[in-house]
């Protein structure tokens, strides 16, 4: 573009001498312009006391129909004024009804019915359409949606036999994979309402979070026993011996939490990069009405999700349950910290289709693995 500005208002107003040449006959010969100056502009002629107005503009930048829209703006913010030259620019309207329709109005128009139901409910409403369907791929390892809901059931069984009744917290603090989703859905299905620990974080800030939610059971894994803090909190080792022979030994038939949409379903914490972490609690209503019959992504069988987020990231929300809601794929990142490549030959292996991403993220994914994204819907 023009290195000293982009968009140019001329007024070409200077008296015009008619030009006389003995024998001769003169007359101006207009000519379209090819070759746009600038990004953007407006030239105004008077001529025998009216102004003409003529827009030029880059084709690279710009489609004809959003000149002509801009040109009605301007020929309305004239109108206005030639009608109340003493009124407030600010109080002009710029858009006409079409416009402010669609704008307003239409655009607007988000309101959506989904189910209010718990998430426990409603993913076992997702088992009995589909029970056979993968509802995890995590390396070489498949769970179908029975098989997951058949695990959850028996951990939540045990989760209420420690306690955990109706919007009970409960930390959970363990790698990415299909135990974590296990978990997960279980502390959902006893009632509760997870608290994702980061293993990550320092022992005060994971001290903090336990005891400022509350949690009165902790989800754990051998690997990291030793970064659990020490609070009031019962510890559950999930992948110890006897443990698995615990859990295995009840029962896996649905299990209800008793609890309704509007019961708490996690509470995420805050970063604290501005004072003490907050945590952030999300109903079963919200979450649901995140991923269910939303009109801004495609949910369903036919797709692939990857679960990439840290559980203590709200992106997760989507990864999670967009696709366990609705008969997708969860395909689960096992790496806790995956390079560019091991990302990019993770959405070719698991066939992901959608994918969520932070937009620094993702434009490094363009510039070094560009050929890995061909898949995403």
């Amino acid at each position: 573009h023009q290195p000293l500005f982009q968009v140019m208002f001329a007024l070409q107003n200077a008296p015009q001498e008619r030009l006389e040449l003995a024998g001769l006959e003169l007359r101006a010969v207009g000519r379209e312009a090819v070759t746009a100056k600038f990004d953007l502009l407006l030239s105004v002629t008077e001529v025998g006391g009216t102004l003409r107005a003529t827009l030029e503009y880059g084709t690279d930048l710009f489609e004809p129909q959003t000149v002509e829209r801009l040109a009605g703006h301007y020929r309305r913010l004239l109108e206005a004024v030639a009608e109340d030259a003493d009124g407030c620019v600010s109080d002009i309207r710029l858009l006409s009804a079409e416009e402010e329709q669609r704008i307003v109005v239409e655009w607007n128009e988000t309101r959506r019915e989904y189910p209010r139901r718990s998430l426990g409910e409603l993913f076992e409403a997702q088992v009995g359409r589909t029970p056979e369907a993968v509802a995890l791929i995590c390396e070489g390892e498949a769970v179908t949606y029975a098989e997951l809901n058949a695990r959850a059931n028996r951990l939540a069984r045990r989760l209420r036999a420690e306690g955990v009744e109706a919007e009970s917290r409960v930390a959970v603090m363990m790698e990415r994979s299909p135990a974590l989703v296990v978990a997960l859905l279980a502390v959902l299905k006893a009632g509760g309402a997870y608290v994702p620990l980061d293993p990550e974080y320092p022992a005060e800030r994971l001290r903090f979070m336990l005891e400022d939610s509350g949690a009165g059971v902790v989800l754990t894994q051998e690997s990291l026993c030793e970064a659990v803090p020490e609070t009031a909190a019962r510890v559950i080792v999930v992948d110890s011996e006897d443990e698995r022979q615990r859990v295995a030994s009840l029962g896996g038939e649905d299990f209800s939490g008793g609890v309704g949409a509007e019961a708490l379903a996690y509470v995420i914490y805050t970063s604290g990069s501005t004072g003490t972490p907050k945590g952030v609690g999300a109903t079963h209503r919200g979450v649901a009405r995140l991923v269910l019959n939303s009109g801004y992504a495609d949910f369903g069988p036919a797709e692939t999700f990857l679960l990439l987020a840290p559980v203590s990231f709200d992106a997760s929300t989507f990864e999670l349950w967009g696709a366990l809601l609705t008969g997708a794929r969860l395909a689960v990142m096992a790496a806790r910290r995956p390079t560019l490549a091991e990302l990019g030959a993770a959405l070719g292996r698991y066939r992901v289709t959608t994918l969520w991403l932070p937009a620094g993220l993702f434009h490094l994914m363009v510039d070094e693995q560009l050929g890995a994204l061909g898949g995403l819907r």
